[in-house]
């Protein structure tokens, strides 16, 4: 028998993406016995736009003590563009060159990458665990391997079909939802030289799907194609929707491998993030822009407020869940609740009307619509966001 006021770890964290591996390392630096626990080994599979805004980078320099040229020598960062577009199905709507530039990364050695280290820094990694049992109470866990494993806190970084937050749904510790805010994502790889009249930056496209949009993202040899649309509004079926982006791209199907799918957070995000000593981070509570589907920003960023409140709470660990709460009250929900509100309103406009509307915007105000993404301003009326709010 586990005695529970003498946990194995200091914290455990389900799930070791980037959410899950920050919120690692950073207890792990600060001296927290910390315990990683995922379903998969790393590097592992895993098909993602990829897209790392300016906000990601400053944070990820300031979290990690890196930089962008440290990052690229070891290959994290695949490729970068100052350009972009935005396109209604075939038209061309808007060009557009950034200031900053956007980067890419290759998710499976981007992931991999996060979590050695947050080994090097401490922490423990433990691969081929799949927890299926929760108890808050005593922040323990069960996994399919017949393990158990208490902790002072339990981190949720198991992405956005969360175990850990259906389990809290079910023991009555957090509301369900339905998932309102979810959606659907279709996406394949393409190599560059099967998609000659693909660019080699970043585009969006609206006009293929209601409640959603498609893209097109580059590598150096590579370009990831995807579509999304919100479950309860789409509307339409995703795998018909993905046929006629590809022709609208001039793919052939027959160019492309087999489609993957995964759900995105897209507007489902928790108002109570968690439960006792249990904090949900990420994906998993549903942290994700749910415009653009941004969501690398925000695993960084809740990994930080995460850990920081394990740290701040570690003498009086039952406040853990109030300090998290309250840091993501002040800093990403109310940047999230903003753009819900304004997708809901530009994607409630019949037709093609909701990409000319934000092309529009782009065509008259491009780089406060630039600075907005890049988190220079704020979403809330495109307020300038100083250094010191930012981090």
């Amino acid at each position: 028998m586990l005695n529970a006021s003498r946990p194995q770890f200091d914290a455990i964290v389900i799930g070791a993406g980037p959410a899950g591996s920050t919120a690692a390392y950073l207890l792990a630096k600060s001296g927290f016995h910390v315990l990683v626990l995922d379903k998969q080994d790393f590097p592992r599979d895993k098909l993602c736009g990829g897209l790392l805004t300016r906000k990601t980078v400053l944070l990820l320099e300031d979290l990690f003590q890196t930089s962008l040229d440290y990052l690229t020598s070891f290959q994290v960062i695949a490729h970068q563009s100052a350009r972009y577009g935005v396109n209604l199905r075939d038209w061309t709507c808007f060009r557009g060159k950034l200031e900053y530039p956007f980067h890419f990364v290759d998710r499976s050695v981007y992931d991999a990458f996060w979590l050695q280290m947050a080994c090097k820094a401490g922490a423990e990694f433990r691969s081929g665990e799949k927890v299926i049992s929760l108890t808050p109470s005593s922040s323990s866990v069960i996994t399919d391997t017949g393990n158990q494993y208490s902790g002072r806190y339990i981190i949720g970084a198991d992405g956005a079909p969360s175990r850990l937050r259906r389990l809290l749904v079910a023991g009555g510790y957090i509301k369900g939802n339905n998932n309102p805010g979810l959606a659907t994502t279709l996406e394949v790889m393409v190599s560059a030289s099967r998609a000659p009249a693909l660019p080699d930056y970043p585009l969006i496209y609206f006009g293929n799907i209601p409640w959603g949009y498609a893209w097109c993202f580059p590598r150096r040899d590579l370009r990831i194609l995807g579509i999304c649309g919100l479950n309860q509004k789409s509307g339409t079926s995703l795998k018909r929707a993905m046929a006629r982006f590809l022709q609208t791209v001039n793919v052939s199907p027959d160019s492309i491998g087999a489609l993957k799918s995964h759900a995105l957070p897209y507007g489902n995000f928790l108002n109570q993030p968690g439960a006792e000593k249990v904090l949900l981070v990420g994906d998993a509570c549903g942290l994700a822009d749910p415009l653009l589907g941004e969501g690398i920003y925000y695993a960084h960023k809740s990994g930080q407020l995460a850990a920081l409140a394990a740290i701040q709470s570690y003498r009086y660990s039952q406040n853990a869940f109030t300090l998290y709460r309250h840091y993501l009250s002040e800093t990403i929900i109310p940047e999230l609740k903003f753009v819900r509100i304004v997708r809901s309103i530009i994607f409630s406009l019949p037709g093609s009307w909701p990409g000319r509307a934000l092309s529009f915007l782009l065509k008259i105000s491009p780089r406060k619509c630039e600075e907005t993404l890049q988190g220079q301003r704020s979403y809330r009326w495109l307020r300038p966001v100083t250094t010191a709010s930012r981090k």
